[in-house]
């Protein structure tokens, strides 16, 4: 690999740092069990920075190949017995301590990433997208589906996390 490939992979590292953080986030609660997935993301954008750094779209490249780790982290873990999402408590790097005021924001936040985190795979990838900004034609970009069902999905997967979050907040 070049020089400047490899650069290029830390330089989109660095620029996309809180995106990558956030969204693995959502894939896994557990902090060692993120940072193993944070390496392993990091590991295949090594190999594959040749054809990062060719890439149209790098930033679509590199959500891409975070939602392949992610879903393959994913498929072994539930091949595994691990302990569910629920049970979990949520890391305490997800809000840094904030003035009282803002406390029901913190709240809502946890709530909201608990939801999530109940998504079933394909809805999570969409939202989790979708919540760092990426518009559905993007999504269906890096996912390799069509617009309509990005658009499909989405739909679906707003309603449910509208479910999981209504249901939370009856209890």
């Amino acid at each position: 690999m070049s020089k400047t490939a490899h650069q290029q992979v830390l330089a989109l590292w660095q620029q996309y740092k809180a995106a990558i953080s956030r969204t693995l986030l959502g894939y896994e609660a557990d902090p060692s069990l993120r940072q193993d997935l944070t390496q392993e993301l990091y590991l295949a954008l090594y190999h594959s920075a040749e054809r990062l750094a060719a890439a149209e779209n790098q930033r679509a490249y590199l959500f891409r190949v975070m939602h392949n780790v992610a879903v393959d982290h994913i498929a072994r873990a539930s091949r595994q017995r691990w302990q569910s999402l629920e049970e979990q408590d949520l890391p305490d790097e997800l809000v840094e301590p904030c003035p009282s005021e803002l406390r029901a924001s913190e709240q809502q936040s946890n709530l909201l990433l608990k939801a999530v985190q109940q998504l079933s795979p394909a809805h999570r990838q969409v939202v989790l997208l979708a919540m760092e900004d990426t518009d559905p034609q993007q999504i269906a970009d890096i996912l390799g589906l069509s617009h309509g069902a990005v658009r499909v999905r989405l739909s679906r997967a707003k309603t449910e996390l509208q479910e999981l979050l209504d249901h939370v907040r009856a209890r």
